[in-house]
């Protein structure tokens, strides 16, 4: 499986421009109390209608007010909780990519010709051979001295990198805080789109958040370890942690490598068909119907179902993204159930054919609608792929269904 930190390299990280994080701060501290001081001030112009707007009419309105007040007072506060979980991780950002630089120009200044890797090892452009032959009058000292000031410098890179990539997961939990919003907040700001099919399949395709665990441990892990000794245990939400437990307790090891096997299987083959469009496109559509559909065949469609929507559950997830997956896993299921007994490779075609029909669902913009929002994969009204993609941040979550 891949190490998504692994991304967070020393050029990249050197590279982050941190200042427009700290804007994102001060303007959640600045615009709290302004949006609460307007909303009380609405809310109480509201309260006093009574004397001039009577009648059912005017019962429903001020009843409104009071829910507007409501919603408007959580909103103001998630602005506090936001720049609250924000400010700590700028400052462990700043911290330690500060350390970053200092670690390079460690490596700069250094005497034994040493240099750095992307991903933070440092290494000398001389072996210890050459350094013993340049340094002949004490070459025992001097290649301890290189040798320890790689350790030391090195070590600064690999806790740096480290901290910073513990920080970068956790940054999922200011997508949590977002889940406390009121549902006509989150409706609001969904980008709901204006065509009713889309709009439904929108709001009826979302999951609740799942607590995440750390899976596997113990006798599963040293189990996988036999067949796969590069194997570390990943987070994942508490059903998929079960399903596959489950998975394992049944059928054994071979069908957690047949699990693994099949859903890199699904990834390669849709980076082979869609190469341009694997991040919310035409390519992403096919990986997880495709998926869906193998896992069916494999492990039957109970199992498919209940792991690929527990997947879904792992907080931060867009609503768009997790309506456009949870309709895509259910129509690589559906695909497999219309054709019991095919092959893998029948399986890929008829799952090629769903996509390029339109009967699957994909992200992107259309003309008159610049913001990403669900479409369909193909056919007259499909969103094509050079349009496909969504923003990376974080998004208003939909209510769970």
């Amino acid at each position: 499986m891949s190490d998504e930190g692994s991304k967070l390299t020393v050029p990249v990280l050197l590279g982050w421009n941190l200042s427009h994080l700290r804007d994102v701060v001060a303007v959640l501290r600045k615009i709290g109390p302004e949006i609460e001081t307007e909303m009380d001030s609405a809310a109480g112009e509201i309260a006093k209608s009574d004397e001039y707007f009577i009648g059912e009419g005017g019962t429903k309105a001020r009843e409104q007010g009071v829910t507007d007040k409501k919603d408007g007072h959580t909103t103001v506060d998630l602005y506090q909780k936001l720049a609250d979980k924000i400010s700590p991780i700028v400052e462990t950002f700043e911290l330690e990519i500060a350390n970053l630089k200092a670690a390079v120009v460690a490596t700069a200044k250094s005497e034994w010709d040493l240099f750095y890797t992307d991903q933070g090892e440092v290494k000398s452009r001389k072996s210890n051979w050459e350094t013993a032959k340049a340094h002949w009058w004490d070459p025992i000292s001097a290649v301890a001295r290189k040798e320890l000031e790689i350790l030391v410098i090195g070590t600064k890179f690999r806790e740096a990198l480290a901290k910073i990539r513990v920080t970068d997961a956790s940054t999922n939990d200011i997508a949590g805080v977002l889940e406390d919003l009121s549902n006509t907040v989150k409706l609001a700001l969904a980008n709901i789109p204006t065509d009713k099919t889309l709009a439904d399949i929108l709001l009826n395709n979302q999951v609740d958040d799942q607590k995440m665990v750390v899976w596997p441990s113990g006798t599963i892990l040293e189990a996988i370890l036999i067949f796969d000794p590069s194997f570390k245990p990943t987070p994942m939400t508490v059903t998929e942690a079960a399903a596959l437990a489950e998975l394992f307790n049944i059928q054994g090891p071979t069908a957690l490598k047949d699990f693994y096997d099949i859903k890199n299987q699904a990834a390669d083959t849709a980076k082979e068909l869609f190469p341009d469009s694997v991040n919310d496109g035409q390519g992403d559509a096919f990986r997880h119907t495709y998926w869906n559909a193998l896992m069916s065949d494999r492990f039957g469609e109970g199992f498919a179902k209940t792991y690929a929507t527990g997947h879904e559950g792992a907080p931060g997830q867009p609503s768009h993204r997790e309506a456009m997956d949870l309709f895509n896993n259910n129509l690589g299921r559906t695909i497999a159930e219309e054709n019991p007994g095919a092959s893998a490779d029948q399986l890929k075609d008829k799952v090629k054919e769903a996509i390029g029909q339109g009967r699957a669902i994909v992200i992107g913009t259309t003309e008159g609608s610049p913001d990403p929002h669900i479409g369909w994969s193909g056919g007259p009204n499909g969103i094509p792929e050079q349009d496909t993609g969504l923003a990376p941040g974080t998004f208003v979550p939909l209510p769970g269904r």
